[in-house]
């Protein structure tokens, strides 16, 4: 139950995160920027916290030839997504680029531990879990979709272009379970979640590196040490390493549909408060009865997954 309300916590870091990199966005003008930014300050957090606890930066050798090639590169996958995020709500609205993502990755999760995909532990489907997922549906669609229905504005692009930003939309959310399944594993052969976390950041930095400097974004860095800059802003680095270490540390303990399904409930209820209260630039809305009742109706099916 501890695992639970540990990534039930995580998952509050999610919004907290979001509206810091939001924030690091405005003022950056840039993207591309801001997301170096956000890994930058995660790498250097988890050097510091590898050096403190004696952990080798670096996998040894043994490590190397012992996890799959194609799980060095679990780094790359972060920037797919967030590059598909960045351009969902132009291109499908608001309620699509929410939704589609959430429910592929929950769907996704729950495959990954059926078939042990990607060295995860194998947790196969039964009615049990069956009945959980579909609480899960019921209680996402209770709290995010029928609020936003009314409210919805839909995207002025249609046919072929949009069935493939939907496309990309669901690919986004498979591949975040993917992220979690992989560094959980990769975490297990080299024997450190904070090692694994740690080359994570360090080639996704790598990589948004040389994209900002060949593309002159990264010119903008000096906006970033205005005096009215918040410091809060800088927090979504910390918070992204932090939730990232959390996918390989309890994964292995939990599951991945487990994990990514709490995780969603922390986010939305944390979100919830954020707009209800006006929180760190969140717009204000009212949380009705409705959207309480999804949330808890979320924790059964969380219940029934695990237990």
């Amino acid at each position: 139950m501890i695992y639970i309300i540990i990534a039930l916590i995580l998952g509050f870091c999610t919004p907290l995160q979001t509206a810091a990199n939001s924030r690091m966005r405005q003022l950056v003008s840039s993207a591309p920027l801001s997301t170096l930014i956000s890994f930058a300050v995660s790498t250097i957090v988890l050097i510091f916290v590898a050096l403190v606890v004696s952990i080798p930066l670096i996998p040894s050798p043994q490590a190397f030839h012992d996890a799959p090639w194609w799980s060095w590169f679990i780094g790359v996958i972060p920037l797919i997504t967030i590059t598909i995020a960045i351009h969902l709500f132009k291109e499908i609205g608001q309620l699509q680029a929410m939704v589609i993502p959430m429910f592929s990755q929950l769907i996704f999760s729950l495959c990954i531990d059926h078939f042990g995909l990607f060295g995860a532990r194998v947790m196969p489907m039964n009615w049990q879990r069956a009945i959980g997922a579909l609480l899960l549906i019921v209680g996402v669609t209770m709290v995010v979709i029928i609020p936003r229905l009314k409210n919805n504005k839909k995207t002025e692009n249609g046919g072929l272009r949009q069935v493939l930003w939907q496309l990309a939309a669901i690919l986004a959310g498979c591949l975040s379970a993917v992220v979690g399944a992989v560094l959980a594993s990769l975490g297990q052969v080299i024997g450190s979640a904070i090692q694994a976390t740690t080359v994570l950041f360090a080639i996704a930095t790598g990589v948004m590196l040389l994209f900002c400097c060949a593309s002159g974004s990264i010119l903008k860095l000096k906006k970033t040490f205005t005096i009215n800059a918040p410091w809060w802003m800088w927090m979504g680095g910390i918070l992204g390493a932090i939730i990232v270490f959390g996918n390989a540390w309890l994964i292995p303990l939990i599951g991945v549909s487990v994990f990514m399904m709490t995780l969603l409930i922390g986010q939305l209820l944390l979100s919830l408060f954020m707009e209800k209260h006006g929180w760190l630039g969140a717009p204000k809305r009212q949380i009705s009865w409705f959207q309480y009742a999804g949330i808890i109706i979320m924790l059964a099916g969380i219940f029934l997954i695990k237990f």
